[in-house]
């Protein structure tokens, strides 16, 4: 059961790492080869993903018992939404939807009129869903899989409530 939405602290990383981890390794083994999600997703965290939770506006989900459930970030510079994963056992109640909501109110409230992001081919489905719209299929590097990846680019025009 969700309970609350919140700014994520460093203290979380190691746990949004191994949500990260555990996404990408249950949803992403269908549509990537098993030593690319192997490669992409080390035990060891690099030391760039507790800055991340620093220099971004990082959000994670807990439920009721402070268990934390789904990640995900706005980056301010780039406009892009990054490490929007959800732990395997949450999939499917809302966690997700209710990060890019977060992530969208607060790219509004930074005068963003839209934003973007990569999506992994299994991903697409969802991110449509959250009003993103495909632009093309690319390649993107993943420096810690160390190889090319397949997505889809997406971004998603921002309006403010009552346009």
């Amino acid at each position: 059961m969700i309970g609350r939405l919140r700014r994520a602290s460093v203290a979380d990383a190691p746990v949004c790492w191994h949500i990260r981890n555990s996404a990408i390794r249950e949803q992403c083994a269908a549509c990537y080869p098993l030593a690319a999600v192997e490669a992409w997703t080390p035990q060891v965290m690099p030391e760039s993903y507790p800055q991340a939770i620093i220099e971004h506006c990082f959000y994670v989900i807990e439920d009721v018992q402070g268990e934390l459930l789904a990640t995900g970030y706005l980056d301010r510079q780039t406009q892009r939404l990054e490490a929007i994963f959800t732990r395997p056992s949450a999939m499917g109640q809302g966690c997700a939807s209710h990060i890019v909501e977060k992530l969208k109110e607060e790219a509004l409230q930074q005068g963003l009129s839209a934003i973007s992001l990569s999506s992994t081919l299994n991903a697409q489905p969802f991110y449509l869903k959250q009003g993103f719209i495909p632009l093309r299929h690319d390649c993107h590097f993943s420096a810690t899989a160390g190889c090319y990846l397949d997505c889809v680019e997406m971004y998603c025009p921002l309006t403010l409530p009552g346009d």
